[in-house]
């Protein structure tokens, strides 16, 4: 540039005239001595107009290989080491390629914010040289964030119709120190995955030292999505290297002396990183071109590839020093704040710093970065921002090199403090201290956000060894309680020992105690095995001569033949009493054998309560009139008509009941009243007992009698086994005492009590409590309608408004006649080892037209049925020897000839247990001695053919 003023300021006007106007108007005297612009770059990237221009050549090969993977694959990853012309390639060789097939190129560094740079290189592509409010460039980024690159750029190739093409220059940045985002969650925001298919209108392409390659392919899945996606740029050779230092300088006709340019090639191919080397080499011979040639001497002047940037780098800081004033540490300050050096100057990157860092020192920056230096480039990662102009000075400069060197502790603990800064990873004691010794020398070195992360440790930490005290103190304090408490615990397990001890030798006695109970129940079910067996066979003997008895008695009390006297047939008639009252006897002994094991049985059912009272007047009626009482049963109207119990056992105690008020009455009465219980319930026996819910749904069986009496004194032992109220030997009235003591038990089995009072010479009543329903059967209707209760429960019955209701009977009750049953000569086996007894059953049953056979025993009784085959019923005893009444029914069901034939079991063995065997074995019905006449006779009716006849006499 020429400038042209006026001499002595009198003319007020200034004129700039380029160079080359000039130069082109006078040609003859200035077009040699001009010097033509420079087309080497130095330090710098070529550009795209450095490629349409055509200074840029040697990458022709790579340029097209690189086009075609663009046009084939949504990502290329450019990789080579550093110096070998990476950006160059995309920017000079690539990009001016894509924009003349019509692609819309946008160009961005990651830097510390790399979904902000994105941002701002999608808003260039979608409005470009328009200015973006920072409003916009963060709603971007968010955006970018949220969806990822791929839909963004997608709609933004929509929006502007062109194929858009992203650079991602010196991609190292996305992940190495310096970045302040998560590197992995960006990296998979922008790298497309190998299995997806993205917007075939959008490509990616990226930068990337190789070195950082490693780091790259250590992030989880990352090393699929750039698989086949790689282009891998290498060094330039000797001859390419000589095209790059002819070719630019032929467009303005400059020539280098002959076998120069083979020369610098040669030695440029010998340094890491030639490309920059040789660039700023040749950057610096061109002005000392003379007549349009570089020769060797300027070559040799430079110092040659290797001295050409250290020489340049010298003389700037010469300059910086000498005539600037600036003291060295200084510049050493401001060149170390844009490196971090991982093992030293090989392998140090350059990195961004800012001017709020540098402080006063940033005038340094901007003297380093004037267009003469070009050490320094301002303004890379926007404003307030500078960095070393190339990596290669680092490596080039000895100066530099060697402060790096120098400083590989500082910058290696930097490195990690602003890793961990970013990560938020609080610092540890030790590394606090070793901050803090940092801070003490370096203070003005290290960045700001990481002397803040670094007080921020120091603060936690502070807060940490605070409540570490703290924690201290409660420990030491819990230690003596603990202390205190084991102390405590000790003593207490003296004690607990010494109670183990004294537990283990209770233990000892109660086993002990338990050995003698087991053997003592031992010997008690033995004992009650024996009694029960004693019973049994008792029983068994009482009731076979009985049995005999009876029948005989009551044939010769019938007189069937008319051939006794009445004083005859009376005799019969005691004797048979005599044997009803022994028979009595033993089924009282037998039913308190039951209720002292257990082994008493309730069977629910409902039951009407007008039977019940035709049973009671029915059965002792005619005791009464004997006697000259008056029998009165009372039943309340507002109880219903029928009730849910066991039948057979409230028959059971009630004629206990019955029975003891007419045998200790002489005149005057006896009364039956059924009513509601709530109103009278005794306290004494409310909630206790079987009485679970006293006076609620309660009904009262009571018998009055206007006999005796009983003493306040003897009311504690009537209900014992075997005691009466007068239990002396000059005793007035019999009895064996079992009657109240089994019926108190059966009270209590059908879930009721019996509550007795009574005055000497006025008479008894007892009363018995039972549930009104039990809960194991529905419950009948607990009321009567108008109609029922209007109904008499039996023949007659009256009544008055609230009373209860009497029941009447218009004439004196006759027992029913026995129905006079007669057989047509059936064949009856009668199977008895007893002759008495065979005696008797044969004499009844031919008396009632039945023709009858006998045997002792169960295996002759097999051998009469086989030889009468006509044989209609069997009469089976059980205890019988050689084969009892079990295994002779047995064997007369397992014969096909004799299965059919009816088996009736009369044995003088009561039990329970007995009457199942019976039926186990086969037996078609089972009754017990003494025979009951009616019973036997019924029972060989519903069992014999039904050709015999039945009448009434």
């Amino acid at each position: 540039m020429l400038a042209i003023a006026g001499r002595d300021g009198l003319a007020q006007d200034a004129y700039a005239i380029p160079l080359s106007e000039v130069a082109a108007a006078w040609p003859d005297l200035l077009g040699r001595s001009l010097l033509p612009p420079c087309p080497y770059r130095g330090l710098e990237a070529f550009t795209a107009q450095d490629g349409k221009s055509g200074v840029f050549v040697g990458r022709e090969a790579e340029v097209d290989l690189l086009r075609n993977m663009v046009r084939a694959k949504p990502l290329v990853m450019v990789t080579g080491p550093s110096g070998v012309g990476k950006s160059s390639l995309v920017a000079a060789g690539l990009r001016p390629e894509l924009e003349s097939e019509g692609w819309r190129v946008a160009t961005f560094r990651p830097g510390t914010s790399p979904f902000e740079a994105v941002a701002r290189a999608l808003l260039d592509a979608e409005r470009p040289g328009a200015q973006h409010s920072l409003e916009e460039l963060e709603h971007r980024a968010d955006v970018l964030r949220l969806n990822g690159f791929w839909p963004v750029a997608s709609k933004i190739a929509i929006l502007t119709g062109q194929r858009l093409a992203l650079v991602g220059d010196q991609f190292e940045e996305a992940f190495g120190s310096g970045t302040g985002a998560d590197p992995l969650t960006f990296l998979h925001s922008l790298l497309p995955s190998a299995d997806s298919a993205p917007d075939a209108r959008v490509r990616l392409v990226c930068t990337l030292r190789a070195d950082f390659l490693p780091d790259l392919l250590a992030l989880p899945d990352i090393g699929s999505r750039i698989q086949d996606r790689q282009l891998n740029v290498s060094p330039m050779d000797e001859s390419a290297l000589t095209r790059v230092i002819v070719e630019p300088a032929r467009f303005s006709e400059v020539t280098f002396s002959p076998g120069l340019p083979e020369r610098i090639a040669a030695e440029s191919s010998r340094a890491p990183g030639s490309l920059p080397l040789l660039e700023f080499t040749l950057t610096e011979l061109w002005p000392l071109q003379q007549e349009r040639q570089i020769n060797f001497d300027s070559y040799h002047g430079l110092g040659g590839v290797s001295g050409a940037l250290n020489r340049h780098a010298e003389n700037v800081y010469h300059w910086l020093c000498e005539h600037m004033g600036l003291a060295e540490h200084r510049i050493r300050r401001v060149l170390l704040a844009m490196v971090r050096a991982r093992d030293g100057s090989a392998n140090a990157v350059r990195v961004t710093a800012h001017r709020t860092h540098l402080g006063d020192d940033w005038n340094v920056a901007r003297l380093l970065a004037e267009p003469d230096h070009r050490i320094v480039v301002l303004g890379s990662a926007g404003p307030g921002t500078a960095e070393i102009a190339h990596e290669a000075l680092i490596r080039e400069w000895d100066r530099l090199s060697g402060w790096v060197q120098e400083d590989a502790a500082f910058q290696q603990w930097l490195s990690v403090m602003e890793e961990r800064a970013r990560e938020k990873d609080l610092l540890s004691a030790p590394r606090v201290a070793e901050a803090q010794s940092w801070l003490g020398v370096r203070r003005a070195d290290i960045p700001s956000d990481v002397t803040a992360f670094i007080e921020q440790s120091s603060e936690a930490l502070l807060r940490q060894q605070q409540h570490t005290k703290e924690l201290l103190a409660q420990s030491q304090e819990l230690t003596q309680q603990l202390r205190l408490r084991t102390e405590e615990l000790e003593a207490q397990a003296t004690l607990l020992a010494q109670q183990s001890r004294d537990l283990e030798a209770r233990n000892i006695e109660i086993e002990d105690a338990r050995q003698v109970l087991e053997e003592r129940a031992e010997q008690l079910a033995v004992s009650m095995r024996y009694k029960n067996e004693f019973l049994a066979n008792v029983s068994h003997e009482l009731r076979t001569p009985l049995n005999v008895s009876l029948i005989l008695a009551k044939l010769l009390a019938d007189n069937r033949e008319a051939n006794l006297t009445p004083r005859q047939v009376e005799f019969a008639e005691t004797i048979h009493g005599a044997g009803s009252d022994l028979l009595q006897l033993i089924n009282d002994i037998l039913d308190l054998t039951k209720v002292e094991a257990g082994r008493m049985e309730v069977s629910p059912d409902r039951i009407e309560l007008a039977s019940l009272v035709d049973y009671v007047v029915a059965t002792f009626r005619p005791l009464t009139d004997e006697k000259g009482l008056q029998l009165t049963v009372r039943v309340s109207s507002e109880l219903p008509e029928m009730i849910v119990t066991d039948d057979q056992r409230l028959l059971q105690v009630l004629r206990n009941l019955l029975a003891n008020a007419v045998k200790f009455t002489d005149a005057g009465s006896v009364e039956l009243a059924i009513h509601p219980a709530a109103p009278d319930v005794p306290t004494r026996l409310e909630g206790n007992g079987a009485l679970c819910d006293a006076g609620s749904n309660l009904i009262a069986f009571s018998v009055t009698d206007t006999g005796i009496g009983i003493s306040a004194g003897n009311m504690r032992v009537i209900f014992e086994a075997f005691k009466q109220a007068d239990g002396t030997t000059s005793r007035k009235y019999g009895g064996t005492g079992l009657g109240l003591s089994i019926s108190r038990e059966i009270a209590q089995l059908l879930g009721g009590e019996i509550h007795a009072r009574s005055k000497p010479g006025v008479g008894s009543t007892f009363t018995l409590y039972l549930p009104l329903h039990r809960g194991d059967l529905a419950a009948p209707d607990c009321g009567l309608s108008a109609k029922a209760a209007e109904r008499p429960i039996s023949s007659t019955r009256s009544a008055t408004n609230g009373n209860p209701e009497v029941w009447m009977p218009e004439e004196p009750h006759e027992p029913p006649e026995r129905p006079d049953i007669r057989f047509d000569a059936e064949k009856v086996l009668v199977v008895d080892d007893d002759v008495s007894s065979g005696f008797a059953l044969t004499s009844i049953l031919e008396q009632y037209g039945l023709a009858v056979l006998y045997a002792e025993n169960g295996r002759e009784g097999l051998q009469v049925l086989e030889e009468h085959d006509d044989v209609a019923a069997v009469l089976m005893d059980i205890m019988m020897p050689e084969m009892d009444g079990y295994a002779g029914t047995a064997a007369i069901r397992a014969s096909p000839a004799l299965a059919d034939i009816p088996v009736i079991m009369l044995t003088a063995r009561a039990m329970d247990q007995d009457r199942a065997r019976a039926h186990a074995a086969g037996a078609s019905a089972y009754l017990t001695k003494p025979v009951d006449l009616d019973a036997l006779l019924t029972t060989l009716r519903t069992w014999l053919p039904s050709d015999g006849h039945e009448s009434s006499g």
